[in-house]
């Protein structure tokens, strides 16, 4: 498979439910043309065309980006799913193998790291599925981390302490810490003030902001 594969670049479907992350990983893997073609941008939902690899952005949906990667394989559309994301604890690691998840890739991998990890996994080999990794990245103090806006763009979806922790696999002990931190970060008193925040950060879902040009598929 991997022989006829080489003679044209790998279809590569962008999914995520944040149309800035979707720019961004499009910006990232562009200088790669001659190796990657991104067929489609997909904002919510599974791919529509169909594709070598769907590579999902984890960001604010770790648990749903998994039951979607079994949805995407599901359907047919695509052949592996690659899963981008920067952290990884060993029980996400472990669903992620047993939904069919073929890569699971840190936000700290490099654009010429991502294109080969493509190529590979399309070749037949699964990568970062077998160990624990940790990527949590540190911010300036008056700046959301990224963990941080993970869980503001939760609060802006409407979801509770305990859904925010069973979506990132964390405690709610542990997300009410990072919701006062955002609180205090954003100079706001409540959820529905921090909501308001996170649209003009362009954390909420383009589907649910109303907002913003679609992104066109090539």
């Amino acid at each position: 498979m991997f022989e006829i594969l080489s003679t044209r670049p790998v279809r590569v479907a962008l999914v995520n439910d944040y149309e800035i992350i979707l720019r961004g990983l499009h910006s990232m893997l562009s200088p790669y043309r001659d190796r990657i073609e991104v067929v489609e941008h997909k904002v919510g939902g599974t791919p529509d065309r169909v594709a070598d690899v769907a590579l999902f952005d984890t960001f604010a949906a770790r648990r749903g980006a998994l039951n979607r990667a079994r949805r995407m394989i599901e359907e047919g559309l695509v052949d592996h799913v690659v899963v981008y994301t920067w952290d990884a604890a060993p029980q996400f690691l472990q669903i992620a193998e047993a939904t069919g998840v073929s890569a699971v890739v840190l936000k700290s991998t490099t654009g010429e790291e991502l294109v080969n990890i493509i190529e590979r996994v399309v070749g037949g080999e699964f990568v970062g599925l077998d160990r624990v990794v940790q990527g949590v990245r540190s911010s300036p103090s008056d700046e959301l981390s990224m963990r941080e806006q993970e869980v503001l763009a939760l609060i802006a979806l409407g979801h509770t302490n305990a859904a925010i922790g069973q979506q990132l696999f964390l405690s709610v002990d542990t997300v009410k810490t990072y919701v006062r931190r955002v609180f205090a970060k954003l100079e706001v008193n409540n959820r529905t003030q921090a909501a308001l925040k996170a649209a003009g950060l362009s954390l909420t879902p383009r589907e649910l902001s109303g907002s913003g040009p679609p992104i066109a598929s090539r």
